[in-house]
């Protein structure tokens, strides 16, 4: 309302289009200086003279025309400053609802989400949580948005790692570990063919050209698999299953939730279709070994990316390639976002290169969102050598602590609302390319930039509600007289929620919504400070308060949600 009014005005007095005013018009640093700007840089070369300038005949040229919305304007050096009606923004504020901060900027348009991705036959391990949680954000935002967001769990049900484990499976299975506690065992089978293994090559796409007895037994089993061998499938079946059953009871932990568990078995056999239509084209190349590459540059022989095992096997980016042709097909996106570690950035590139060589129209639509490590001390940990950090043991001991923390500080609260919520909250508020140091000391804090202190701030406003004796305070009648300093931050602050969502989305940034909401808070925490509520004896200004907590409320809820992060009455 307050931001299009801007945009109107200016477009009036020049030759800007309102659809580019609307990523210049821009939220000063400090409020003194404004609560919008308005940089003169773009109008300068056209009207051959200095942005400071412009900005001074603005600011003489407007003065006088300014709309109900908009109380002054200013000039600072190349800025047109705007200071918004905080009385009318307030009476807005006041008046939202639940919906608060949902747009219709996605028109239902699809934006396919693949996250998470664990690999069957391993335990998820805290190296899976940044994907899980960004992704789980990213589907909230975009919902908000009213996009079409499509959660893809893209799970690593075949390659090396499969093979190995159904050799271990055959060599060293104990049914009764298994049956007691399939990941356990499932990792202790693993971990024991990577000690025979012996192999000097890090997991990842490069091992799969390993040349050594156990990794060729493990090839040897996936193309058992590949050719449908009865034996090999059923001993992958079993480990599929036990696996699934360990992920679904992390994810009903995180509230996390999929629409598509597609693994990548169901693409190789679509990926090896693209690879023949590749050669047949004279796009891709075959070795004398019978390996498959194409050549990302043709001026570099170097730059070969095999899409084919020398043994007809399909490989990690054969099945790429097929799964992303089947999804465009299906679900016709209008952007993918793959978030996934940055450490395969180079595999991603490879991939999207290849896909404009053999002419895909949809490459543009495909974003790799890279994310960094989380880190225990210095130490990022690897599931071949065992030291793996479990991510089921790294909740319940979060959760734990939690109760712990409840239980000191004598108040309320949900223990698992709190420890889920933290974890969220500490991935969330880094930018997903940082990395993150993780401690449960910072991570649980009831105070600073944490997931407790924004759950703790929302139970301090509702606790407030519950003591007012007013209890019909958001049927009475308002009439907003001068503002406290305090109260107009803290309207202006709630105000900027919705393009804070808009912003988010088109970054594909969810930081910046965990990060708002700790400003929120501080905000609102000043705001109790100074401004009392239910000690007031003006029941006109107690009832104003009261439904400005209540909005405050609704907006952290929401931002909140966007989070994952569930919100408590008492704590």
């Amino acid at each position: 309302m307050f931001k299009q009014a801007i945009i109107d005005l200016i477009s009036k007095k020049t030759s800007l289009r309102k659809e580019d005013l609307l990523n210049l018009i821009e939220i000063p640093p400090n409020s003194e200086l404004g609560d919008y700007s308005f940089p003169c840089f773009i109008l300068s070369k056209k009207e051959k003279k200095a942005p400071n300038l412009i900005a001074e005949h603005l600011v003489k040229q407007l003065h006088n025309k300014l709309p109900k919305e908009i109380e002054t304007i200013s000039s600072s050096g190349p800025y047109l400053n705007f200071f918004i009606n905080k009385k009318l923004l307030a009476e807005n504020i006041l008046k939202i609802n639940s919906k608060f901060g949902k747009t219709n900027l996605g028109k239902k348009r699809t934006i396919c989400i693949d996250f998470s991705h664990p690999n069957i036959g391993k335990p998820m391990h805290i190296g899976h949580i940044r994907s899980t949680i960004i992704g789980d954000s990213l589907m909230r935002i975009y919902n908000f948005l009213n996009y079409n967001p499509i959660g893809i769990n893209y799970l690593g049900d075949v390659g090396l790692h499969i093979g190995k484990l159904i050799v271990a499976y055959e060599l060293w299975l104990d049914k009764n570990a298994l049956k007691k506690d399939p990941v356990t065992e499932l990792l202790r089978l693993y971990v024991k063919f990577c000690g025979e293994e012996k192999s000097e090559i890090r997991e990842g796409m490069e091992e799969e050209f390993q040349d050594n007895e156990w990794t060729n037994k493990a090839k040897e089993k996936i193309k058992l698999l590949e050719l449908g061998d009865k034996k090999a499938h059923k001993i992958w079946d079993e480990i599929r299953e036990s696996s699934l059953e360990g992920f679904k009871k992390i994810y009903d932990i995180l509230d996390v939730n999929f629409d598509d568990w597609r693994g990548q078995s169901n693409f190789s056999i679509k990926g090896k279709d693209i690879v023949a239509l590749a050669l047949e084209k004279g796009l891709a190349k075959r070795e004398n070994d019978g390996a498959v590459y194409v050549l990302l540059n043709e001026k570099d022989p170097d730059s070969k990316k095999y899409v084919l095992r020398s043994n007809e096997t399909a490989s990690y980016i054969t099945q790429d390639l097929g799964a992303a042709v089947e999804r465009y097909k299906k679900y016709k996106f209008d952007k993918m976002i793959y978030v996934v570690d940055f450490r395969q950035e180079d595999h991603f590139k490879a991939l999207f290169k290849i896909l404009e060589i053999l002419k895909y129209d949809f490459i543009p639509k495909m974003h790799h969102l890279k994310f960094g490590t989380i880190k225990f001390g210095n130490e990022i940990f690897a599931t071949r050598e065992g030291n793996v950090i479990l991510l089921e043991d790294v909740l319940n001991k979060t959760i734990d602590k939690a109760k712990d923390e409840i239980k000191k500080r004598q108040t309320k609260g949900d223990a698992e609302k709190v420890g889920v919520g933290a974890i969220k909250y500490i991935i969330l508020k880094n930018e997903p390319i940082k990395d993150v140091q993780f401690s449960w000391e910072s991570a649980l804090s009831f105070e600073g930039n944490t997931g407790p202190y924004l759950q703790y701030s929302y139970a301090r406003a509702s606790s407030i509600i519950k003591k007012a004796k007013n209890k019909n305070f958001n049927k009475s009648k308002i009439k907003i007289n001068k503002l406290e300093k305090s109260e107009e931050l803290l309207i202006k602050k709630i105000s900027d929620f919705p393009e804070i969502v808009i912003n988010a989305g088109e970054k594909m940034n969810p930081s910046l919504i965990a990060n708002y909401s700790h400003e929120l808070c501080q905000l609102f925490n000043e705001f109790y400070h100074n401004c009392p509520v239910l000690k007031t004896k003006d029941k006109a200004q107690e009832a104003f308060r009261l439904r400005l907590i209540d909005s405050f409320r609704t907006c952290l809820q929401n931002a909140l949600h966007l989070l994952g992060i569930e919100v408590m009455d008492e704590m």
